[in-house]
């Protein structure tokens, strides 16, 4: 008896806990999508690649010389961005993402419906994780990726009804964003290693879904286009330093669930963390952040959810304490998920800027939320591009020439090699032509407006 009130008491004390820690968060999410404007650096590029789609262009497209159009997300991802641009530039990503967050907290107490309040606390858990509080409702098809590669490891069947539906939402999984390849591989690889003739099945299904889209987008887009965006644009420098350092983090924030997914999971399961571990080790690659582990954080506790046995009491208390633990860290270190303010960084500035001449701003989404077309929309991917030597820099002379009418920093660019983030986006050759033709005009913290002289 008193192990049983010791079980359930526990399993009690992580839902409550999750539930304290992921409120805020919630809160803030839900915040998130009704914003007009841009709360996230890179936000720009993708309303506006969903934003090209709506109006029929192709943002894979060739670009005008001087211009840039980053699109290195599959087409799914701004065919959903485009289908809620009606309602705003930031809202069709968000609220898929939104939704993919709080359907894969259901898919987690589906598969631990046998046990209604461990599934319950599970569920909360997964939504209380640091790279979940940290990524869900941004504008980016990340949560919608995971979604689809977790509804794969769960109905994936013998029956060809199921074995369909695994492998259209796999394809569906790769098709939002290019890294779920990796989970969905390695779910597949054990399907047809374990359980054969759900392997086979699934995979034909996938290999169809995936020929099926490859050739719609293809025809829709161009495939040379498509190679150029979705993998050139995205085969960045990577480093074993930064990868080091993230992997750190997604040890700090789901240690106690990826051990307890890797010994508590069905073995399907645990192939699929296995996958998950492999997107987290490509967080080195330049731009990265914790949305890498955000498959690691579904994929874990799913694992968990998974348990063919009950689970014992030290099971939730492990996960409260590594909840407890992040929460400290995030209060007192640097892990500091997004709970703030939604806003542009100054709203008079932006009010002023006219939208029939041309701006180069570090963060477009500024002006995709101001309706002025953006002539570079990711300006770190165009810098990286032109540092590692695959791009011509036909942008800098245009600011040599005074083409554009202001030119927005996140920091002061006579500062920048102060800051390590802002001087991955300004290239030396161009801030020299910055502070060679234009002058300081609006100053304030995280927006630093310049003009011609």
């Amino acid at each position: 008896m008193l192990r049983t009130v010791g079980h359930y008491g526990a399993w009690t004390v992580l839902l409550v806990s999750a539930i304290a820690i992921a409120l805020p968060s919630l809160a803030y999410w839900i915040g998130t999508v009704t914003s007009p404007w841009p709360v996230l650096f890179g936000d720009g590029a993708a309303a506006h690649a969903g934003a090209l789609v709506a109006r029929g262009i192709n943002p894979y497209g060739p670009e005008r010389p001087g211009t840039f159009v980053a699109a290195n997300y599959p087409p799914l991802a701004y065919l959903v961005a485009a289908a809620g641009e009606g309602l705003g530039p930031f809202v069709g990503l968000r609220v898929a993402s939104l939704l993919a967050t709080l359907a894969t907290a259901g898919l987690v107490a589906l598969l631990a419906r046998s046990r209604p309040l461990a599934a319950a606390a599970l569920a909360v858990a997964y939504l209380a994780t640091f790279p979940v509080r940290s990524w869900a409702a941004e504008h980016r098809p990340d949560d919608l990726a995971v979604l689809c590669a977790a509804v794969m490891a769960v109905v994936a069947g013998p029956s060809w009804r199921r074995a369909i539906a695994a492998g259209v939402f796999g394809a569906l999984a790769i098709a939002a964003k290019q890294s779920a390849v990796l989970p969905v591989a390695a779910i597949l690889l054990y399907l047809v290693l374990r359980e054969r003739e759900t392997g086979r099945r699934v995979g034909i299904a996938s290999a169809t879904t995936i020929a099926v889209l490859a050739v719609a987008f293809g025809v829709a887009f161009g495939p040379a286009n498509l190679v150029d965006h979705l993998i050139d644009r995205n085969a960045l420098a990577f480093s074993m330093a930064d990868a080091v350092a993230l992997s750190a983090v997604a040890v700090i924030s789901l240690g106690a669930f990826i051990v307890l997914g890797l010994t508590r999971g069905t073995g399907r399961m645990r192939a699929y963390v296995a996958g998950a571990v492999a997107v987290a080790l490509l967080a080195g690659k330049d731009g990265a952040s914790v949305n890498y582990h955000l498959d690691l954080a579904a994929a874990s506790t799913l694992a968990i959810a998974s348990a063919p046995t009950v689970l014992s009491a030290r099971v939730p208390m492990l996960l409260t304490f590594q909840l407890l633990l992040v929460v400290g860290v995030a209060t007192l270190g640097p892990l500091r998920p997004g709970t703030g303010t939604v806003g542009p960084p100054d709203p008079g500035a932006v009010a002023i800027l006219d939208p029939a001449a041309h701006h180069l701003v570090e963060d477009s989404g500024v002006l995709v939320a101001a309706g002025i077309e953006p002539d570079v929309d990711e300006l770190f991917i165009w810098s990286r591009l032109v540092e590692l030597g695959r791009r011509v820099d036909d942008v800098t002379p245009r600011v040599e020439r005074a083409e554009f009418a202001t030119i927005v920093a996140s920091v002061p660019l006579d500062q920048v090699d102060a800051y390590s983030i802002q001087r991955e986006r300004w290239p030396p050759r161009l801030v020299a032509a910055v502070l060679r033709r234009y002058q300081l005009a609006v100053g304030v913290p995280g927006y630093y407006e310049y003009r011609p002289r």
